[in-house]
């Protein structure tokens, strides 16, 4: 057992030694029976000594104990094409809002990660390599924004596969790392392309999940109040969520895909699983103790004893 006190020890001895005085002056000059001086001197002694023992702070060496090694690069692929703004998420608002906020959930359980982001839309685009600041990646998060309508050039799933790749290859040349892959999309693919295969890059990631986000019956766009309008059809656009190809991505990474309209339990149950495997348990080793506080052992009489005293005094209206 170590102590760690409150304060120094010589001041919580002189703030003993005042609050002794002052009690034994007062229990002098009062004039009540002899036995009960002692008694009182008993009852407010032992609060005086628990309360000094509490100030100290006592704590025990835990013999085996458990600690974050912060060996997470979590890297968010996250779609940000003009059919993330379809208002099918939850009670009707755009797909892209239930990103930001399930991401920015993912970073504050993954407290102590390194994290990136990797966004697409017409292009690829890297908007924060590796950092462990999390505010940063949360502004990233709010500031998302679509494209210009007008330069649009149609959705595309393989779009981030290079600048993932790059992620993957620099997170696997560092000693004792673990690749987490947080892939965010509805996806749909409206240029005509065929979806590129991410089996590749299977044997870089260890974990992570794909996220599909809006629903198969599809929804209007809605960008700065006002609807994205068919040209061709003339009619208000559609945008509808593939599951297959989530699915199909999924599959080649070998994590799991989930709904995000069916709730976020899968997601929650993923990232306590990452969070498990991210620690280490550890035998006690010089220099690396861990030191857990014991006052609550003193603290429980001594509010016992404190209820006892307030009665007490309550009846006797005295010491």
């Amino acid at each position: 057992m170590i102590i760690r006190p409150i304060l120094p020890i010589a001041l919580l001895l002189a703030i003993a030694a005042i609050f002794i005085a002052g009690t034994v002056w007062v229990i002098v000059k009062t004039s009540v029976k002899r036995n009960e001086k002692i008694f009182t001197v008993l009852r407010l002694g032992i609060i005086y000594i628990l309360a000094f023992v509490i100030g100290l702070r006592p704590m025990i060496i835990d013999e085996e104990y458990e600690f974050s090694t912060r060996n997470l690069d979590v890297i968010f692929v996250v779609d940000t094409t003009i059919s993330m703004w379809a208002v099918d998420y939850g009670n009707g608002d755009p797909r892209i809002e239930g990103v930001q906020k399930d991401a920015k959930k993912i970073v504050e359980d993954l407290a102590g990660s390194n994290f990136a982001i990797i966004t697409f839309d017409d292009q690829s685009h890297v908007i924060s390599p590796c950092t462990q600041d999390m505010d940063h990646i949360k502004t990233l998060l709010d500031t998302l924004a679509p494209p210009g309508y007008g330069y649009a050039g149609g959705s595309d799933m393989s779009l981030p596969y290079k600048d993932l790749e790059s992620l993957l290859m620099s997170s696997s040349r560092k000693e004792n790392r673990k690749s987490i892959v947080i892939f965010m999309s509805d996806g749909e693919i409206t240029n005509g392309h065929e979806l590129t295969s991410y089996e590749a890059l299977k044997d870089y990631v260890d974990s992570g999940v794909v996220l599909g986000y809006g629903t198969t019956q599809g929804a209007k766009m809605k960008i700065d109040h006002a609807y994205i309008y068919d040209e061709v059809e003339r009619k208000d656009a559609i945008s509808y969520m593939n599951e297959d190809n989530l699915k199909s991505i999924a599959g080649n990474l070998g994590v799991e895909y989930y709904n995000m309209n069916d709730g976020s339990q899968g997601l929650h149950q993923t990232i306590e699983v990452i969070k498990e495997t991210s620690k280490t348990v550890s035998e006690k080793e010089d220099g690396m103790e861990k030191y857990a506080d014991v006052y609550y052992v003193f603290a429980i009489p001594l509010v016992l004893i404190l209820i006892l005293e307030l009665y007490i005094f309550s009846r006797r209206g005295r010491l």
